[in-house]
Parts: structure tokens; C-alpha cells; sequence
């Protein structure tokens, strides 16, 4: 009989270490399930930030491309504005030259009109005074 209640007490004692094997198996696979479960979130979150941070990055470089776009086209509209302004200034310096070279000609043509008018009293004056005498 002490033989049967030792078989029955190791019986009991490999079920129970079964028992204890099988909650310990059970407890691992929950482990194992939870870390994937996390290191699923995590990763699941990082695509997530990586995502965000491409969106940002991307918005970031097509603010800064329109900015330079801007910027050149104000720089082109400057730029064709000052070129008109220097057209615009030949232009009226031509016109002031043009102006002056005339006025310089009127009074040259008034100088030698005067001239000839004081030549030719002069020589009415002669011709009087040669015939007084």
C-alpha cells in the first residue's frame, strides 16, 4: 500500500509539475505576445513619427522653394524696372544733348546774324564817311 501512496503522491507531483510547466509555457507565450505587441506599437508609431517628420520636412522644402521663387521674382521685377529706368534716363540725357547742341546752334546763327548786321553797318558808316570827305 505504500508503494500506491507513492505512486500516487509522484503521480500527483508530475501533474503538478505539468501543471506548473504548462503555466509557465502559458506565462512565456503571453510574454512573447505582449513584447511583439509593443515592439508593434513602437514600430507602428515610429512609421507614424517618420511619416510626420517626411510631411514636415517636404512642407518645409516647398515653403523654402517658394520663398527662392518669390524672391527671384521680385529680383526679375526690379531688375526690368531699373532696366526701364535706364532706358528712360538715356533717353532724356539723348534728348537734353539734342536740346543743347540746337540752342548752341541758335545762338551761334544769332552771333553770326549780329555780325553780319554790325559788318554791314560798319561799311555803311565807311561808305557815309568816304563820301563826307
Amino acid at each position: 500500500m505504500q508503494c500506491e501512496a507513492e505512486v500516487r503522491e509522484l503521480k500527483r507531483t508530475v501533474q503538478a509539475l505539468r501543471n506548473e510547466l504548462e503555466l509557465s509555457r502559458y506565462d512565456k507565450e503571453n510574454a512573447v505576445q505582449a513584447a511583439a505587441a509593443t515592439a508593434t506599437q513602437e514600430v507602428t508609431q515610429l512609421k507614424v513619427t517618420i511619416a510626420a517628420l517626411r510631411d514636415a520636412l517636404e512642407n518645409a522644402f516647398m515653403a523654402r522653394e517658394n520663398q527662392v521663387q518669390l524672391t527671384m521674382a521680385g529680383a526679375a521685377a526690379e531688375i526690368a524696372l531699373l532696366k526701364d529706368t535706364i532706358a528712360n534716363l538715356r533717353e532724356m540725357l539723348e534728348l537734353a544733348q539734342i536740346e543743347k547742341e540746337n540752342a548752341a546752334q541758335q545762338v551761334q546763327q544769332t552771333a553770326n546774324m549780329e555780325v553780319a548786321q554790325l559788318q554791314a553797318i560798319i561799311q555803311a558808316v565807311r561808305d557815309q564817311l568816304e563820301q563826307s570827305l
